[in-house]
């Protein structure tokens, strides 16, 4: 889910003022103590996966509970640190370095053979080459015309329309968290289901209900989106409505 991480306070969990001796750890933290330089250009998705490799590579695999659906920024940290598996430590240290080069290439860390020989992906989450990229994918990045180009196929479209990924999530749900209208408008042309739960039960209303975004609302709503279906944990869209203008939008709308 979408949540604004502009309004963090809690940059430490991001890597400030870290200290290791170990040159890996060392160019890591040099890395992390970088990011608050670069944030004001840097979009949600990459500072939650950000996050992530940072809680990883300095804590290991997650072993926190997962939190509440209506605590959505904490929500969405742990998932961004949860799927991460068992990723080894030094790996998500490194990925975590490349991410922030890849950011600012004008970042540079002293190479040492301690940690240089090790294997980094050369395509990070975020990163992919586009031939490697998945219609979530474009879809996560707004990308309409790569998303309308990998469903023109009829086959394709039915096998991935109302599929879950490995996040529990379909392709409908990516594109309310976005914000992406004409995305949309274009699953329901390939068949979406507008009211398609994901692993925990929410639907797209929910997504777009949370983030604050009216017109995927609207568009969703002229589709039938039911307003009564509730998640995993009992809510409804309208509870977990971002604002008044939203909860107005959802009682109101005809």
């Amino acid at each position: 889910m979408a949540t604004s991480l502009d309004s963090f306070n809690d940059l430490k969990e991001l890597g400030i003022d870290c200290e290791d001796s170990d040159s890996l750890t060392d160019a890591f933290n040099k890395a992390a103590n970088h990011l608050p330089n670069l944030l004001p250009n840097v979009d949600n998705h990459t500072l939650l996966s950000l996050y992530g490799y940072y809680k990883q590579g300095s804590q290991g695999p997650c072993n926190t509970p997962k939190p509440s659906w209506f605590d959505m920024k904490a929500k969405s940290k742990w998932e961004a640190w949860s799927k991460l598996g068992d990723m080894p430590q030094n790996k998500a240290k490194q990925i975590y370095i490349e991410t922030i080069k890849t950011l600012d290439p004008t970042f540079n860390v002293p190479e040492k053979e301690s940690w240089v020989s090790v294997s980094v992906p050369q395509n990070l989450e975020g990163f992919k080459e586009a031939k490697e990229k998945t219609v979530a994918d474009f879809v996560k990045e707004e990308n309409y015309l790569e998303v309308a180009k990998l469903l023109e196929s009829p086959s394709i479209a039915k096998d991935l329309i109302n599929k879950l990924d490995e996040e529990g999530l379909g392709l409908i749900h990516w594109a309310a968290d976005r914000g992406s209208v004409d995305i949309l408008e274009l699953l329901f042309k390939c068949g979406a289901n507008v009211d398609l739960q994901d692993s925990d039960g929410q639907t797209a209303l929910h997504y777009a209900s949370s983030c604050g975004h009216l017109e995927c609302i609207k568009i969703l709503l002229t589709c039938n989106a039911r307003r009564d279906i509730v998640d995993g944990e009992g809510l409804s869209p309208e509870d977990v409505a971002c604002d008044d203008a939203v909860k107005e939008l959802l009682v109101n709308f005809k």
